[in-house]
């Protein structure tokens, strides 16, 4: 059996498997416990009329895409994992506006292991980049108190210990496509400058993408200076 065939059929599998998880996700997130302000929010989300379907849908895909880029490796199941915390924050956060530091810390910790423990030689550069997006993170947070948290302080370490160098192409993302969907939103009369968005799902996309698609994509960039 040829390598691409192997590929596919991992790819294939992943894809089951992540309807599997997605659809778990989605009852994680429904049971998790929340206050009354945010039962108050998640039953105005148009989100969650959509989530039975969409979260299963998004996490199959991210696996679909996992599976194609890692094959069949341990790095694919890593991959999985985080990408599985990652879609829950992102559903818990706009639905709720939190993300909790009950997942969000353990995957921050099992993520800088993991990315240590694979590439000993460049241990630094993934405790660098922790560090360094939990602290731009937590200036964003002191000169913008309304527009970040301290939840996407640690959503930032997160992604930092998961990504290294690969990090800053996760917050170009989340930053690009947060600013047009906002701005989106503001024209549609949907939003006000002043409300409430939830910044947590588009660092998850990023994160992601970065994680799959980072490294390719900051070599064609540095490639073109």
């Amino acid at each position: 059996m040829s390598q691409s065939a192997v590929t596919a059929g991992v790819a294939a599998a992943a894809f089951v498997v992540g309807l599997g998880v997605g659809a778990g996700l989605d009852v994680a997130v429904r049971r998790f416990p929340a206050s009354d302000e945010d039962e108050i929010r998640s039953e105005t989300s148009w989100l969650l009329r959509q989530r039975r379907t969409a979260l299963p849908g998004l996490t199959a895909l991210a696996f679909l895409l996992a599976g194609l880029h890692f094959g069949l490796s341990w790095r694919l199941l890593a991959a999985c994992v985080f990408v599985a915390v990652l879609v829950f924050i992102a559903f818990i956060d706009l639905e709720r506006l939190i993300i909790p530091n009950v997942v969000v810390l353990p995957a921050g910790v099992a993520a800088l292991a993991v990315s240590i423990g694979s590439d000993t030689e460049r241990w630094w550069v993934y405790l660098v980049a922790a560090c360094g997006s939990g602290a731009f993170f937590f200036l964003l947070a002191l000169l913008w108190p309304g527009g970040m948290g301290m939840g996407d302080v640690k959503l930032a370490f997160f992604m930092g210990a998961l990504l290294g160098v690969e990090v800053v192409v996760a917050f170009f993302i989340a930053f690009l496509v947060g600013a047009v969907i906002g701005l989106a939103l503001i024209l549609a009369k949907r939003k006000g400058r002043k409300s409430a968005i939830p910044f947590g799902p588009f660092l998850a996309l990023g994160a992601v993408i970065g994680l799959l698609y980072g490294a390719w994509l900051l070599e064609a960039y540095l490639g073109l200076l």
